[in-house]
């Protein structure tokens, strides 16, 4: 099959993330050219970079990446290719041919006011002035230049390089533009192991003119023997590489075919994590980007990682003044953002994060290209309106796919010191098969839709006029989290079962009567079909549909399970019918319960407990009596459940308000009289946030619970994160049909 071929061009690319690096610098490539031979200074120590300097000239004389027009980086690649070229008398041709794309296009950066390079004002005069020592033809009185050369001047003095006891990294990473004024023993002392400075070729190959220390040295021909002629950006780039790779594979929702690859890929990077070298081959200028998307990623992957990484970026309570310096804030923020939401309970440094970062974006939405001149992330004032708008928790699965395949939301251009490209990211494999596998999905949760459709008409659900209709609704609240093709008798479980407790739901609160409500209890604890002949239209449809839907399942569940579960299931059932029977009769009595008691109640009656554990015999692993008698089967579901009785209550009680019913909010102010309902919704969301933190721990960290088991309770809980977002989505008619449509209807073109 055609996407058996494409997966398998993936897997190649994920073996290229260890050997291929970034696409070549022009910039960074002159900077190694220039460096003079440690035997002979008259003669360049790597002079094929020379040859692939006058071999990659652009047709209109300029270096650097021919698709990205940002006239600042193509300057400074232009302007270093022209001095490395000047130094050693070669490629005369070359040369004049970039003097005449720096005359005709310097002019132009007094209007180009995006996408600026780091550090672009102290490198670029650093490299005017060298280039007027080489008796360039250069229009220095032309006002571009004076103006990008006195800026340079202001810059410099402002920083005040002469007074610093030890140099901010920074500085560290420009170092090319401050050559000349700088304590090179000072600037040594931020050395990586590996011989260079911060990863950077340019800084390295400069800090070799310089000091002529051996470690450079080796750095830089151990980088060329890899790569041979052209220089990247950025090297080694192999960790940024391989999380960014995983990054996009999970995006998409294709990550399911690469199991073995992602899991090979994070060992490796968090190898590089507990030895302490997680920026490795990643630029100093965009270290809390980077450190943002590798704590997030090993995470979520389950592996042990600390957030204290991030105390290195606060500065006296701030997270800003060293990522303001590099005009990288907003894209910082939004990575530190998402970042700061894979919180556990008494995170500290995780809840500063993101407190600071979430306030940040929210004031300057309106202003990002100002504030992030680095970054060309497509659309990046909509994504940070959407992750203002929208919690992480709140965004299933397979809508988050849909939104990142149409919207092809990635960054295919990094910028540093000039703009530089990840060729085996860069691949249209990865859409190829994420709009192919969605599709296939799609098509199969429709056959799942239509056997639900046929069994909902055979148990007669039709005839209960006072029940909601909700069968989409909670197909989707499924297929949008486990929607693999092999999950198909999961979902279809899970989705019987929530349509079961929502017709029952409505039979407890205004379709049954008293009498009603006690048959159908006595019929669940009985579990005897004979006995119901007698009763109600009402009763004996629930009860047959209860009945027949159970057994079939309970017989399911056998073959997958390899014992009989029925009794379990029988027992799920009637703790929730007898919830539901206690709320009736508080109604009908109108007995008020405390807070305390009507929570006890309430995380069993939202409903959740069949949905979810019922389901947990279909995903895959084997559950022994020992596993669901075990604490955590049950203190998972109570989060669960708190979650959900929390949440569904703060949209609904002020239509149960007014409706004379039971809802937690309500008791809160009756409990707490001087407690207004904004006060009290937002402690009662504290409690949701730290449910949820708990779970979360949970399900990242091992235990005897399978962790795909453990993924049902937490896709639980984010669908009852966006159902409960705005409004309760649930009973609206129309609040989520677009997203319904998104997931299970309308396939991706």
């Amino acid at each position: 099959m055609y996407i058996d071929k494409v997966i398998v061009r993936i897997r190649r690319l994920f073996l290229e993330t260890k050997s291929r690096q970034t696409s070549v610098s022009a910039y960074d490539t002159a900077w190694v050219a220039m460096v003079p031979s440690l035997e002979d200074s008259k003669l360049p120590q790597f002079p094929q970079c020379l040859s692939w300097i006058m071999n990659h000239q652009l047709r209109d004389g300029s270096w650097g990446l021919s698709d990205l027009p940002y006239i600042k980086d193509r300057l400074s690649h232009t302007l270093a290719c022209i001095i490395a070229l000047r130094k050693w008398n070669a490629g005369t041709e070359n040369v004049e041919m970039g003097l005449r794309f720096i005359r005709e296009d310097i002019g132009k950066l007094a209007s180009e006011d995006q996408h600026n390079p780091i550090g672009f004002e102290i490198i670029f005069g650093a490299m005017l002035e060298e280039a007027g020592g080489l008796d360039l033809n250069l229009p220095y009185d032309s006002s571009p230049i004076e103006q990008m050369l006195s800026k340079r001047y202001e810059i410099l003095k402002r920083i005040e390089i002469d007074q610093m006891n030890d140099y901010d990294k920074s500085l560290i990473f420009i170092v090319e533009g401050i050559r000349n004024i700088v304590d090179w023993n000072k600037v040594l002392r931020h050395q990586n192991k590996d011989g260079s400075l911060f990863h950077s070729p340019s800084a390295t190959a400069c800090a070799l003119m310089h000091t002529r220390k051996s470690n450079c040295l080796m750095y830089l021909k151990s980088m060329l023997e890899t790569l041979e002629s052209g220089v990247p950006s950025v090297y080694p780039i192999n960790v940024f590489t391989a999380l960014s790779m995983v990054d996009k594979l999970e995006s998409l929702g294709i990550s399911r075919h690469f199991k073995f690859e992602i899991k090979q890929a994070l060992d490796d990077v968090h190898r590089c994590w507990t030895e302490n070298k997680i920026i490795e081959g990643i630029s100093s200028t965009s270290d809390i980007i980077n450190s943002s998307l590798s704590f997030r990623i090993l995470r979520w992957n389950g592996y042990d990682v600390s957030p204290d990484v991030f105390v290195s970026f606060l500065q006296d309570g701030s997270f800003l003044p060293s990522i303001e310096k590099r005009g990288q804030a907003v894209t910082a923020m939004l990575n530190l953002y998402k970042s700061s939401q894979m919180m556990f309970p008494s995170e500290r440094i995780l809840e500063e994060a993101r407190s600071f970062s979430r306030n940040y974006l929210a004031k300057t939405e309106a202003n990002i290209a100002m504030d992030d001149q680095n970054s060309v992330h497509k659309d990046l004032d909509k994504e940070v309106e959407y992750a203002l708008a929208v919690p992480w928790l709140a965004r299933l699965e397979r809508l988050e796919h849909r939104r990142c395949i149409e919207n092809n939301a990635f960054d295919d251009i990094w910028i540093g010191k000039t703009s530089y490209k990840i060729p085996c990211i860069s691949s249209d494999f990865f859409l190829t098969l994420a709009k192919n596998d969605f599709n296939i999905c799609q098509a199969m949760e429709q056959k799942d839709l239509q056997e639900l459709e046929k069994w909902c008409v055979d148990s007669k659900f039709g005839d209960l006029h006072y029940a909601r209709q909700k069968l989409v609704y909670c197909y989707f609240s499924v297929a949008s989290t486990l929607f693999s093709p092999e999950m198909s008798a999961a979902r279809i479980v899970w989705t019987k079962n929530a349509v079961l407790t929502t017709v029952i739901d409505d039979f407890y609160d205004v379709g049954g009567s008293t009498e009603e409500r006690q048959c159908f209890l006595e019929a669940v604890k009985r579990w005897d079909p004979a006995r119901i002949n007698s009763l109600s239209d009402n009763v004996k449809i629930l009860f047959s549909a209860l009945y027949n839907t159970v057994n079939d399942i309970a017989q399911s569940a056998c073959a997958f399970q390899g014992r009989d579960v029925s009794i379990h299931l029988r027992e799920i059932w009637y703790r929730l019918v007898m919830s539901m029977m206690k709320e009736a009769e508080w109604a009908k009595t109108g007995y008020i319960p405390s807070v305390q008691e009507y929570l006890e109640n309430g995380k069993t009656s939202i409903a959740l407990e069949p949905i979810v554990l019922i389901a947990l015999y279909f995903v895959g692993p084997k559950l022994s009596e020992q596993t669901i008698c075990h604490h955590e089967y049950s203190s998972l579901l109570e989060l669960v459940n708190i979650c959900g009785r929390l949440l569904n209550d703060i949209q609904s009680y002020k239509r149960e308000a007014k409706e004379g019913k039971l809802n937690y909010v309500i008791l809160f102010m009756k409990e707490y009289p001087l407690t207004t309902a904004e006060i009290a919704t937002e402690r009662i969301r504290q409690t949701v946030n730290q449910s949820t933190q708990k779970l979360l721990r949970s399900l990242l960290q091992p235990s005897v619970i399978p962790h795909e088991c453990k993924k049902l309770y937490w896709n639980m809980v984010r669908i009852l994160q966006l159902f409960y977002l705005k409004t309760d989505g649930f009973t609206s008619p129309t609040e989520m049909l677009e997203h319904i449509n998104m997931v299970i209807f309308d396939p991706i073109l």
